[in-house]
């Protein structure tokens, strides 16, 4: 497929992929950003592609991801932007104890969500690290939100259960 080929699919399929955007974040910047993303990679493996169709395919899903890496790259400079807050005055209140505590909750907390299916992590992971809200991850992942909401549940009652397990609820 030729680069002129490219820049009609191009102008054709942005305003779908800049629907999927917007309906992820709820905004149009971020949403522009993901599309130039998702069209980037798409040039890059143009060539290669058969048809319109699979490239129509894979636009779509590269838009997706672009969407889900925008996400998580916001939410690594948010934790980054936490940690180099000065510390205040109450942190020091907190006993080697407490901070032993906490220390022992998250890694069980990260063993339980290890034992997590692999689709349940996915889910959980996007839900609760990126903070991403049942309809973002919905149209990230082209599962149902109805379903998404259900598969989050039953994560957040299985990483309870192994919690209780552990002693820690």
């Amino acid at each position: 497929m030729t680069p002129a080929e490219f820049t009609t699919f191009a102008k054709m399929r942005r305003p779908r992929l800049l629907a999927l955007g917007r309906d992820f974040f709820g905004e149009t910047e971020s949403a522009e950003d993901a599309v130039q993303e998702a069209l980037i990679k798409l040039w890059t493996t143009w060539q290669q592609l058969p048809s319109p169709t699979d490239a129509e395919r894979l636009a779509v899903r590269l838009t997706k991801y672009a969407c889900i890496d925008i996400q998580r790259r916001r939410h690594t400079e948010q934790a980054v932007s936490l940690e180099t807050l000065p510390q205040t005055e109450t942190a020091s209140e907190f006993t080697a104890t407490d901070l032993l505590h906490g220390r022992e909750v998250r890694e069980a907390v990260a063993k339980a969500v290890h034992l997590l299916r692999p689709s349940e992590r996915r889910l959980w992971t996007m839900f609760a690290e990126a903070q991403m809200e049942t309809t973002q991850i919905a149209a990230a992942t082209g599962i149902s939100p109805r379903s998404v909401s259900a598969m989050i549940s039953t994560a957040r009652r299985k990483i309870m259960n192994e919690l209780k397990k552990g002693g820690f609820l």
